[in-house]
């Protein structure tokens, strides 16, 4: 089964403490001790992101690594020589924030968008936070251009259709969101909140996952004439013993 888990926001990026939805990363793998790598190129392979993946996926409870263009090697760091044949060797991969555009030039010119689908295609559980998240689209609803305002970005394809985040924290990209629809630049999107997440399995829509007050998310169209917002059902994660 081909799924992909997109996080509005949240999780170990941005919480101080566990969070539900990374322990859920570990558990959607259906393994005891899963293999997870964890993908910087967004920030530039910043080691706060870096050290922040290691502290919520220890080795105590999986088999991690990372994969950074931008750093030397490091303790648990992927070769560059040989990123494909690891990454297609993981249970899961996961994708930090950052510029969703930056990511995909350094990815194209490395291969990695091509090895992202082949790993995709082979079952394995792709994941990712922010630009993590809208990277799996055909396109994301993005401020990549950083001074240009939210615009549509072709993306990696895997999932149909366009992707907005952190949706209920910035009144300015719901607006441009729904101008962008209005005037047919995007004939529909899935927003997701922070705290939120949306589970695609086979490339539909299969689960909602919400562990904030208010936290949700929403299928954005446009009906006769005018945009309208369809909230999906969602299911709270509550806290996961250790």
């Amino acid at each position: 089964m081909q799924r992909v888990l997109a996080i509005g926001g949240g999780g170990f990026l941005m919480e101080d403490s566990p969070s539900p939805i990374d322990r859920l990363i570990l558990e959607l793998t259906c393994k005891p001790s899963p293999r997870v790598c964890f993908i910087g190129t967004p920030s530039g392979d910043m080691p706060e992101g870096i050290e922040k993946f290691y502290s919520a996926f220890p080795e105590t409870k999986c088999s991690p690594s990372h994969l950074a263009f931008f750093r030397k090697p490091s303790r648990g760091s992927v070769p560059l020589a040989s990123f494909r044949q690891h990454l297609l060797q993981q249970d899961a991969v996961f994708i930090g924030g950052g510029n969703t555009k930056s990511a995909l030039g350094v990815w194209r010119e490395w291969g990695l968008d091509d090895v992202l689908r082949e790993a995709y295609a082979s079952g394995i559980l792709l994941s990712g936070m922010s630009a993590g998240a809208m990277c799996w689209f055909e396109t994301g609803f993005t401020d990549s251009f950083w001074g240009a305002g939210y615009q549509p970005l072709p993306c990696l394809g895997l999932i149909k259709g366009a992707c907005a985040v952190h949706y209920n924290m910035d009144p300015s990209r719901r607006e441009a969101l729904h101008a962008s629809i209005e005037t047919g630049a995007l004939s529909a999107a899935i927003a997701i909140d922070d705290f939120s997440a949306v589970l695609f399995e086979g490339g539909s829509l299969s689960r909602v996952y919400r562990w904030g007050s208010g936290a949700g998310a929403c299928l954005v169209n446009a009906y006769s004439g005018k945009v309208l917002e369809v909230c999906c059902e969602s299911l709270l994660l509550a806290d996961f013993p250790d």
